[in-house]
């Protein structure tokens, strides 16, 4: 059981201060702290403390792949196959989705025969996995994820009032063609007639459904002259209360407007943008990606399996998934022959093996390998578990079971 020394990333939408308030790490230069990322990242990794000294865990997984993975992630994934965050938005983030896993291999391998550099700005695809996310929610967290129904969107669209062929087209005949006409009529918006649209969306918002009119008049504070300011009329507006959590599939187009979670996902940085940024745009295929289908927000939210003080958060994925476990009595845990990352979310735990007894203090993580068997959680507080999805059937299902045990100890078995 390793602790971990992990990246910070200051992306300007993050929060100066959410981080350092909640979870005590420094910014002694006051800049935005938007993302801490635990995993292997090849542009990030974290680093572990091994016989007094600090190495890369992704140096240390290519080193020891089947102690540190297992057999069973090694030879499917080959890497860590999750990255686990702590995220603190202050400003919306660019509109974006990610591309399926069949989407990414084409896309990586076409730019890779193109001889664009990995680290080009205009480069669409960095690897060749998909990147699926979830999020939960640790603040309130408003997000928008996934289409509305077409009749919301036809409605939204009414009250605003413009004049263009494909607005009367998706009014007439709300379908998947002309959501996906009327949606690639606003990405390519330019101009003196992109301000008067975007200046009439701001003016008529008023108009709109109250969380619409919040949402647009929030983004339209960092973001007033980009196209990104209309996806409030397409897509569910999200809000999650603290404990609860978004699902974010392949296709979907989604944002985080405001808040604080931990975010889990698969090890890939492929994301196809659609506004509220300065990066690149590339609206081809961003819209070759998008699955224009509408979502009802019970289709995005995840429902957790709820055991005693387990939740887990369920998701089709082999890649992750993810479990808050809240702290009472000690917990015994087993890896089953998969990586773990646990992350202290509340309070201190000690992580206790018959060779080690590991001290986590708030905001603190620890790297579990495949191959240390079980160990026992004890303290008071809560914890996320990462771990690796490889049981999951394909709508999600994990076995989750707790069975007292005759020292008292819960068993807690992913």
């Amino acid at each position: 059981m390793y602790k971990l020394k992990n990246c910070v990333q200051h992306y300007a939408w993050g929060s100066s201060t959410a981080l350092a308030q909640r979870f005590g790490l420094a910014n002694p230069a006051h800049l935005p702290m938007a993302e801490v990322w635990m995993g292997a990242h090849p542009s990030a990794s974290s680093t572990l403390l091994v016989q007094g000294q600090w190495k890369s865990l992704a140096a240390e997984i290519a080193a020891h792949p089947v102690a540190m993975l297992g057999r069973a992630t090694y030879e499917r994934f080959h890497q860590l196959p999750f990255l686990l965050k702590l995220l603190a938005a202050d400003q919306p983030l660019s509109i974006q989705v990610h591309p399926t896993k069949l989407a990414a291999q084409q896309g990586f391998t076409r730019e890779d025969n193109l001889r664009i550099p990995l680290d080009h700005p205009n480069r669409n695809y960095r690897d060749a996995n998909h990147k699926p996310e979830v999020i939960y929610a640790l603040t309130p967290f408003r997000a928008l994820n996934g289409f509305k129904s077409f009749n919301e969107i036809s409605q939204a669209f009414q009250k605003f009032e413009w004049d263009h062929p494909a607005v009367k087209a998706f009014i007439q005949c709300p379908d998947t063609v002309r959501l996906r006409q009327l949606f690639i009529a606003c990405l390519r918006l330019e101009g003196e007639e992109k301000q008067r649209v975007l200046t009439r969306l701001i003016q008529s918002a008023d108009q709109q459904e109250v969380e619409i009119e919040q949402t647009i008049r929030m983004i339209a504070k960092v973001w007033p002259d980009d196209r990104g300011l209309l996806m409030p009329l397409f897509l569910n507006i999200i809000d999650l209360r603290p404990g609860e959590a978004l699902y974010l599939a392949a296709g979907t187009p989604h944002t985080y407007l405001q808040g604080m979670g931990v975010e889990i996902m698969a090890n890939s940085d492929n994301v196809l943008r659609a506004g509220l940024t300065t990066k690149h745009i590339d609206i081809d295929e961003l819209v070759a990606n998008v699955q224009f289908h509408e979502k009802k927000v019970e289709q995005l939210t995840l429902s957790p399996l709820v055991n005693g003080n387990h939740s887990h958060y369920p998701v089709p994925d082999p890649d992750f998934r993810l479990s808050i476990i809240t702290l009472i009595s000690p917990v015994r845990v087993s890896t089953h022959g998969l990586p773990q990352i646990l992350l202290c979310l509340e309070g201190t735990l000690n992580l206790i093996s018959e060779e080690q007894c590991l001290t986590l203090s708030l905001g603190e993580s620890a790297f579990i390998p495949a191959n240390q068997g079980a160990f026992t959680l004890e303290g008071q507080g809560q914890v996320a578990l990462a771990t690796v999805g490889l049981t999951a059937s394909p709508t999600g299902n994990v076995s989750l079971v707790k069975e007292r045990i005759s020292d008292g100890v819960s068993d807690f078995k992913m």
